[in-house]
């Protein structure tokens, strides 16, 4: 497996506004993409992006609110998805292209054994920092 970078890091919050407030307007931070139909931020912090995500608070496990997942870049999903579930990584989203419809990138998820979730992403289009 080669990491080309952390992509980013992502939040929960049941209320993006209040915290598209506080990392935009309060700390200064800029957006820099976004998937507004998936309720999805994304602010620069310094190279590495922030994500924020809302989750419907009526919805199973939105309990769970604040560090969500970190995001690894890699050159190839698929690639490295073969070859963690080698190793016997389990991955709860295989590979996948997000968003559905217009995919900018392709996505793959599995959590360490204390339920930490990772991400890898392998941008498929240039242009939007998030992507």
């Amino acid at each position: 497996m080669r990491i080309l970078s952390t992509h980013h890091v992502s939040l929960s919050t049941p209320d993006i506004a209040r915290l598209r407030a506080f990392y935009g307007d309060t700390l200064g931070l800029p957006i820099v993409g976004e998937f507004a139909e998936h309720r999805i931020d994304f602010f620069d912090v310094g190279g590495v992006a922030i994500e924020i995500e809302q989750v419907d608070p009526s919805s199973p496990g939105a309990g769970r609110t604040g560090w969500n997942h970190v995001a690894w870049e890699v050159a190839d999903v698929d690639a490295t998805y073969a070859e963690l579930s080698a190793r016997g990584v389990l991955f709860h989203v295989p590979p996948e292209d997000f968003p559905p419809g217009a995919p900018s990138m392709r996505i793959a998820f599995f959590a360490d054994p204390d339920g930490n979730v990772v991400e890898l992403i392998q941008p498929l289009a240039s242009g939007n920092p998030a992507e």
